[in-house]
């Protein structure tokens, strides 16, 4: 039976399993940052992107460092301390959970399959994640979306890097961006008030988590009597996963990347 959050955001995640204690990043507790976040390059980076990028952007949010230093909302004690309940329970969240290998390979070959027919161009998948760190939906979902991707990583050879907010998966350039709202759903960092303009879609914040993809498609037309093919300058909105999936973080993915 599924369990409803006192906060309404979503269910209650049960946590059955540390990571080793040789894989933990860390612990920021107020103020003091993650160590690796400008080496991409370290083992955590290359076994679990996702999970460490999102990390040092909780991690950072905990701590009021780097981006969310200086501002309005870094010296506010109870988003340090969301953030840090987000960040003790993340990797717990994260290794209970077991994508399925054949979705994962599903994504994998629906990923090259789309490098191929982008001939050449530049392929990338932007995941916007918008979430509430006080929402035991967003602290149960996004973590389990990350193992996803870190499936995927691991997959095959070739996979790599690039940056701390980008993967190379299959070819495809995977982009993150994690951003935070209040219990009123109001992004909390940056200027935006109520809705964010994404994939030239305007994505109103309504309930989280949101995972928001867009990617750059192949548009085909017929000129001068032969196919010609054309390339979206910016990505373009081809759904979103919204509190929960319909059927797992995985398969849901894999039906937005095959749109």
């Amino acid at each position: 039976m599924l369990v409803l959050g006192a906060m309404g955001c979503g269910i209650i995640a049960k946590k059955d399993r540390d990571m080793k204690t040789s894989d933990k990043l860390d612990k920021p507790r107020y103020g003091g940052g993650i160590g690796i976040v400008d080496n991409v390059n370290a083992e955590l980076w290359r076994l679990h992107p996702a999970l460490s990028y999102l990390k040092t952007e909780l991690g950072m949010m905990a701590g009021a460092t780097g981006l969310y230093g200086g501002s309005s909302n870094g010296d506010d004690s109870t988003l340090r301390a969301d953030a840090q309940l987000f960040w003790d329970e993340m990797e717990t969240e994260y290794m209970s959970y077991e994508p399925s290998e054949l979705v994962v390979a599903e994504i994998d070959s629906a990923l090259r399959l789309m490098k191929s027919d982008m001939v050449g161009k530049p392929c990338r998948i932007d995941l916007l994640m918008i979430g509430g760190n006080w929402c035991s939906d967003t602290r149960m979902g996004l973590p389990r979306l990350c193992k996803v991707l870190d499936r995927l990583m691991v997959l095959k050879d070739g996979n790599r890097v690039i940056d701390r907010e980008n993967l190379e998966i299959a070819g495809v350039v995977f982009h993150m961006d994690y951003r935070r709202v209040n219990r009123e759903k109001k992004l909390i960092d940056g200027a935006f008030a109520g809705d964010v303009f994404f994939g030239g879609k305007s994505v109103v914040i309504g309930r989280v988590p949101e995972l928001a993809v867009s990617k750059l498609p192949k548009i085909t037309g017929v000129q001068g009597g032969g196919a010609d093919v054309d390339f979206a300058a910016e990505s373009v909105y081809v759904g979103s996963i919204l509190e929960v999936p319909q059927v797992s973080w995985e398969a849901d993915l894999l039906a937005m990347i095959k749109k």
